[in-house]
């Protein structure tokens, strides 16, 4: 059985580049590069004046190798021996197209224009303009024969050596020009210059190895650039741009000492790189983000990053430490996994809080400034990375589907518990224990559990918004009765109210049923007739009982736009009041491209003319599955409703029309939402209208003693 999800919110090519981007941010951070003074590169604006720290004498090799590329350059490119055979063949195509014209101008059965037009329509490499047809069809046969010869001279003289394309121009006028045959006429020069310029095509063909030969010779001709400086000789003014000269040169006199370990070099590229292959390969094959998932991905790889770069800031500033401060441990390294939880599956908060904990320890041991004096005693990264990962396990657990900002706070306890734990361990197994260490570890474990949880939140509320993601508390806020909007459906429309309610809570079982978010459909049927507070009064389930219809007395066009602008009206409504995008997508697609059915009827039955657009809502049709199950579930309820007398066996067939129309409507073709799903959410759907509106049981009439009773004023029944 295929144990990978059969949905797929990350693609290949999203997964390999959010692989790409956590090895991008791993690979400079683990990588021991010894620099001097943070490394000068070509382009900085030097921050002082740089001297040359000795005498110094070297072969600029930059400056080499611009004057042999000059040289190289300058030689022009070789051309092969010119293809006869190509020649030829414009020669023939030349000749064979006058043929025709002349076959053409000597029919006597057809006038000048409809010659000309004859004319018009033989195929030619490029087009003849029309002067130049019409110069054509003046000549006789002898001209034309005459013209013929010339142009095969033309041909040949122009095509009988290299020339490219841009140099054909110039070689038909010089050959017009100093024709062995010069031309009789104007017109017989500009029909010749004209044939030529139609059929004689490029002849020029580079030899490639002749050509970078020659270039290589022009190299080697270079003598190699030396420059000299003397000790203490500027190179580099304060706010000068640095060039390459200038780092090449700085390196020579010896200011920069840029050095690499490779094999350090190697096993840091390896670590990241196996960590990203790893992040990859998991996002892909277990799929751990909603759809829309890159944006999610994006917000957790910065988070992730920017743990790592503050490890990387912050490490060698607090190790080694000899003091016993274990202020190491106070930095928040378990925020990157609390966020992953916060927006992904904790299986893979679960990956990143191992990854972090590892590469934080990883870096605090590799960097430059501290290289091989980061850590003191055999233990103490294996304590740091052990730390670090208990502590982003818990409080990613602690967070994880979090709906309120309550569970922050158990987080922050989870990761103060989990980091003031392991160090509890280490501390019990060290050799140089003392009892004043535990009011450190505790404080440290303390920072770390409050810097995490307070980070989170932050980037849970403020980063989510710039990032567009919708979050669950945002969902959560939404679905109280006490939002505005909800609470001006409930007093303006409260027929809507109460319809939206129950398609929420239908929709939200069945979504259930089939893995998708029941939180988003249930705040997503919350609103998605929201714009029917515009004109509550023209919607059948705000009219009272009784009351005429406002629609009896318009056309079924104009009932109709009424209708579809709930949907145009809503989505302004869910801008007007910052409904996320997220939930505002369930307003044009719980209607989907569907008509207005009941107008759309009663206008046809007239008989008159209509434009079956005016009666078409504009859709998109649904892109997901919830909003799918939404619209599902908006027609399934209102249909139910006109049918409530007639039964369970009538729901039931009333839900599997309701399906099937949708299903004949394309309505479902573009959300992932499968047979399989269909037939769970339709039987969530008879369930829960069964139970709605099942029948109720008639009341016999009250007795004669019990009227007697009540006609007195007493309790009918005793207690």
């Amino acid at each position: 059985m295929d144990w990978r999800p059969s949905r797929r919110p990350v693609s290949r090519t999203t997964a390999g580049l959010f692989g790409l981007v956590i090895t991008a941010v791993i690979l400079p951070l683990v990588v021991p590069l010894f620099r001097f003074d943070g490394g000068l590169q070509e382009g900085d604006v030097a921050s002082s004046t740089f001297s040359a720290a000795h005498e110094a004498s070297f072969e600029s090799a930059t400056l080499t190798e611009a004057a042999r590329n000059e040289a190289a350059q300058s030689v022009p490119e070789q051309a092969l021996p010119v293809d006869t055979a190509l020649r030829d063949q414009s020669i023939e195509k030349a000749t064979r197209y006058l043929d025709l014209v002349r076959a053409i101008v000597v029919r006597t059965d057809l006038s000048a224009q409809l010659k000309q037009e004859a004319i018009s329509r033989l195929s030619s490499p490029q087009p003849f303009t029309n002067r130049e047809r019409a110069i054509f069809q003046s000549f006789d046969a002898a001209a034309l024969q005459s013209l013929s010869r010339k142009v095969t001279t033309g041909l040949s003289d122009i095509m009988g050596s290299p020339l490219k394309t841009e140099q054909i121009d110039a070689a038909i006028r010089e050959h017009v020009a100093t024709a062995p045959q010069p031309v009789a006429t104007a017109e017989e020069g500009e029909a010749l210059a004209a044939m030529l310029r139609v059929f004689a095509v490029e002849t020029f063909r580079i030899d490639v190895m002749a050509t970078e030969q020659k270039r290589a010779e022009a190299r080697q001709q270079v003598a190699p650039v030396f420059r000299t400086f003397a000790a203490r000789q500027v190179i580099v003014t304060e706010g000068q741009e640095i060039s390459a000269q200038d780092i090449e040169a700085l390196k020579a006199t010896g200011v920069i000492d840029d050095g690499v370990d490779l094999f350090a070099a190697a096993g840091g590229a390896i670590i990241a790189l196996v960590a990203g292959i790893l992040a990859g390969c998991y996002v892909y094959l277990f799929q751990p983000f909603p759809s829309p998932a890159s944006r999610r991905m994006a917000l957790v790889a910065v988070s992730f990053g920017a743990v790592l770069v503050s490890a990387r800031v912050a490490l060698p500033l607090v190790t080694p430490d000899s003091d016993h401060r274990y202020l190491a441990f106070a930095l928040p390294v378990a925020t990157a996994a609390v966020i992953a939880s916060c927006f992904g599956d904790l299986s893979f908060a679960v990956l990143i809080a191992c990854l972090g904990g590892l590469m934080a320890a990883f870096i605090g041991g590799t960097a430059p400034q501290i290289a091989g004096t980061s850590y003191v005693g055999s233990l103490q990264s294996l304590e740091l990375g052990m730390t670090y990962t208990a502590a982003g396990l818990a409080g990613a657990a602690a967070v994880h589907r979090a709906s309120r900002l309550s569970r922050f706070a158990v987080a922050a306890l989870a990761v103060t518990a989990a980091t003031g734990a392991v160090m509890c361990v280490f501390w019990l197994v060290s050799s140089q224990r003392a009892n004043i260490d535990l009011a450190w570890i505790a404080l440290a474990a303390g920072l770390h559990g409050l810097g995490a949880a307070v980070l989170s939140v932050g980037v849970f509320v403020v980063l989510a918004m710039v990032f567009g993601i919708t979050t669950r508390l945002q969902l959560m806020e939404l679905a109280q009765a006490e939002h505005p909007l909800l609470r001006r459906l409930q007093e303006e429309a409260p027929g809507t109210y109460h319809h939206s309610m129950l398609v929420g809570a239908l929709a939200e079982r069945a979504a259930i049923q089939v893995g998708a978010d029941p939180l988003l459909v249930r705040v997503g049927a919350y609103y998605h007739d929201i714009g029917k507070l515009v004109m509550p009064q023209y919607y059948v389930e705000n009219m009272l009982d009784g009351a005429p219809s406002p629609h009896e007395q318009m056309e079924p066009a104009e009932s109709a736009r009424i209708i579809r602008a709930h949907v145009t009206n809503g989505l302004e409504l869910g801008k007007k009041y910052r409904l996320p995008g997220l939930v505002r997508d369930f307003i044009p697609q719980h209607h989907g491209t569907r008509l207005v059915t009941y107008f759309y009827r009663r206008a046809a039955s007239s008989g008159e003319p209509l434009v079956v657009a005016d009666y078409r809502y504009e859709g998109p049709r649904p892109q997901a599955r919830e909003a799918a199950i939404v619209m599902l579930a908006d027609s399934c309820e209102a249909v139910a409703r006109a049918r409530q007398d007639e039964g369970a066996p009538s729901l039931d067939q009333m839900v599997d029309a309701v399906f099937a129309e949708r299903l004949a409507e394309g309505q479902l073709d573009q959300c992932d939402i499968t047979l399989r799903d269909l037939q769970a959410v339709a039987a969530s759907f008879k369930a829960t209208l069964r139970a709605v509106y099942h029948p109720r049981v008639a009341y016999p009439s009250p007795t004669p003693e019990e009227i007697a009773t009540l006609a007195r004023g007493e309790t009918p029944v005793a207690p």
